[in-house]
Order: structure tokens, then C-alpha cells, then sequence
């Protein structure tokens, strides 16, 4: 009798069939492209954001700031210009498209600020470094215990870089209480950023103290400056 039940049991498990559901083709691809849309429009606005805020960087670049996420708020507003109801779009895929919105308006404005749209950080100095060759020997200006003496060659170097090209290095020197001279050019060395100036200078007795400015400009016009001084001892 067991036997029997078993078979039958079995006979029943192998008639039996899974019916998928009715698959809402239609439904689905509705779906999918009202997500594309939406993405689209997103996109479109962080585009236009990234514009605007390179456009007021000039003003402040806190003002670019807040038209990135002061004007990601105009997503639920557009929508409905497009035909698309704010309310139907699922949570999920409204918090993707804002965070790619923020993120490419982003992207774009930081894109625009760099060469080789544009060039709005100006040059920086990395290292400045005073030498002087003395009795045969280079030796590090380290300050007043480590002074120059008359007619020893003298390099001021400094290293510089920029985000786009360095158009001059220039450099002023002058003893302390004199006029102000002429700014000359600075010698690029092997060395990619590397630049240096030599010269030899007197001294009066007990001693003479130099000023230097040095001065570099990017080619989009920005310069920076940095000074210093070194003392030089009669022979």
C-alpha cells in the first residue's frame, strides 16, 4: 500500500510544471526609458553647472560652489518642463542622478580651470637655495655664520612649477639701503624647473648685505614673487 502511495506521489511531482509569469514587456521598457531620461536630464543640468560655475570662478570660487549645489536643486523643477511627474521617479534612481549631477558639474569645472582651457593658479615657488664656491669648494648660504666673501661665485637657484607652462624666471638683486635694479632672466638647468642666476659681488668693510626678488610668471600671466639675502665679506 506504501509502495503504491509512493508511485503515486511520484507520478504527481513529474506532471507538475512552473509557469513563469507574464512578463510586462511593455511595462518594462517604459520603465527603462522614462530611468534614461531622467539620467539624461541630469546630466544635461550638470553640464550646464560646471559651465556657469567656471564662468563665476572669476568673481569667487565659493560662488562656483554654490551654483553647483544650489542649482542641482532645479532637477525637480525640470522634470515636469520634460514631461516627467518628480513624484513617479523612484528614490533610488533620483539619488543616483543627483549625486552624477553634483559629481559631473564637478568634473566639468574643475576640467575648465586647467590648461588647456584655462590657467587660474598661479605659479608656485617649491625651494630656494643660496650657494657660493669658495676656495675651490660649493658651499650652502646658510645665513650671517656663513658668509660670502667678495668675488666668490654665487648661485641662486630656485626650483618652480605651474599647472601649465613657466613663460620667465627673473630675478632683481641689489645691497641693502641701494635703488632697486632691473629684473634679468634666470638660467633653466637639466633640471626640469631648476633655475639659477651667477654672479660675483663686493662688500665694505666690515660687510655689505644683499636683497634679492625673484620673480615667476606662468603663460597666462600669473606671477609669484619670493625674496631673501646673503652677506657678503671683503676679501
Amino acid at each position: 500500500m506504501a509502495k503504491k502511495k509512493r508511485k503515486e506521489d511520484e507520478k504527481q511531482e513529474e506532471k507538475y510544471e512552473w509557469t513563469p509569469p507574464d512578463f510586462d514587456e511593455k511595462g518594462f521598457l517604459k520603465k527603462d526609458m522614462k530611468g534614461t531620461k531622467a539620467l539624461l536630464i541630469a546630466s544635461l543640468l550638470g553640464l550646464i553647472l560646471g559651465i556657469i560655475a567656471y564662468l563665476v570662478t572669476g568673481f569667487s570660487p565659493y560662488l562656483g560652489i554654490v551654483v553647483v549645489f544650489g542649482g542641482a536643486l532645479m532637477l525637480r523643477f525640470l522634470y515636469p518642463l520634460f514631461k516627467m511627474d518628480f513624484a513617479s521617479i523612484e528614490k533610488k534612481t533620483l539619488a543616483g542622478n543627483y549625486v552624477l549631477l553634483i559629481f559631473l558639474a564637478l568634473g566639468i569645472w574643475i576640467i575648465l580651470l586647467n590648461p588647456p582651457f584655462s590657467d587660474q593658479i598661479p605659479p608656485e615657488v617649491m625651494q630656494q637655495n643660496t650657494y657660493f664656491e669658495h676656495g675651490g669648494t660649493v658651499h650652502l648660504y646658510q645665513g650671517t655664520g656663513t658668509p660670502i666673501t667678495a668675488g666668490d661665485l654665487t648661485n641662486i637657484t630656485v626650483n618652480v612649477r605651474d599647472n601649465g607652462r613657466i613663460a620667465s624666471v627673473q630675478i632683481e638683486v641689489h645691497a641693502a639701503g641701494a635703488a632697486i635694479g632691473t629684473y634679468q632672466d634666470m638660467q633653466s638647468t637639466s633640471t626640469y624647473g631648476r633655475y639659477e642666476y651667477k654672479n660675483t659681488y663686493t662688500a665694505s668693510s666690515p660687510s655689505t648685505q644683499y636683497q634679492f626678488t625673484i620673480k615667476v610668471t606662468d603663460g597666462a600671466g600669473h606671477t609669484t614673487t619670493t625674496t631673501g639675502t646673503f652677506l657678503v665679506v671683503p676679501a
